[in-house]
């Protein structure tokens, strides 16, 4: 039978004498570390465990896929929306390094099948200048003493043949950036989309549609991407100043 404190306090006041049944009952009070605690015992036990769940009723919640899927992704992402999509890109910062077109989007890279076109674009041009070189080495290769003039025109590729060759490259290596336009007259209507980057031949004139670049007898246009410049190019070939005139209409 336990003790109140109060009572037994009052066993243990200055000058008090207490006998060996109030120390028998003192420690009778209290539980000792060996003696076991039974559940019904403990004081608001059972009520506790009431609200609780089984084992196998957790357990096959957390196996339960669907569970709490409006608010938590699924492993396989199946539930997660467009929108949800884009919003764990943007908090990831997945950023797509290459694009392609896409509707009314324009990517930043081309296609397999934009890459074959061009490809084969730039082999036509390819062979139409291996073309125009077989012709020259076969009129070199002959016997005439009057090729005076075309001899200036070797002349002249074999002194500024780096140039030339730089030229040659752009059209057929799909990692040079610069690509031939084509032939130009200063009236024409120059079309470079921004960031892209041309060359063109050109005849004598002031070409307003590449900022206003003049071009003395004739030469390369060439634009960067930003800014447009010229290459002059002097060579003969019996025009009426001397020179090879592309402003004449075919």
């Amino acid at each position: 039978m336990k003790v109140p404190l109060k009572t037994i306090f009052s066993w243990f006041e200055k000058g008090d004498m207490p006998t060996e049944h109030q120390f028998q009952q003192t420690f009778s009070s209290f539980r000792h570390l060996d003696e076991n605690i039974k559940m019904d015992e403990v004081m608001g036990l059972n009520e506790t465990f009431q609200k609780t769940i089984s084992s196998t009723t957790f357990t096959n919640h957390l196996q339960d896929e669907n569970a709490h899927y409006v608010v938590l992704a699924k492993l396989n992402a199946s539930n997660l929306t467009a929108k949800n999509v884009e919003e764990w890109k943007e908090k990831l910062k997945i950023k797509l390094s290459a694009t392609i077109d896409d509707g009314e989007e324009t990517g930043n890279v081309y296609t397999k099948e934009q890459i074959e076109e061009i490809v084969n674009i730039f082999q036509a041009k390819d062979n139409e200048m291996l073309e125009l070189i077989a012709k020259i080495n076969e009129i070199l290769d002959s016997n005439d003493d009057n090729l005076d003039e075309l001899q200036e025109i070797v002349d002249y590729i074999k002194e500024n043949r780096k140039q030339i060759e730089l030229l040659k490259e752009s059209e057929v290596n799909p990692e040079a950036n610069f690509a031939f336009g084509g032939i130009l007259r200063p009236t024409d209507n120059i079309i470079v989309k921004p960031g892209s980057a041309k060359w063109f031949w050109a005849g004598s004139g002031v070409y307003e549609n590449a900022s206003g670049v003049t071009i003395e007898n004739f030469g390369i246009i060439s634009f960067d991407g930003f800014v447009w410049s010229v290459l002059e190019v002097n060579i003969p070939a019996g025009g009426a100043d001397g020179f090879i005139d592309l402003t004449q209409e075919d």
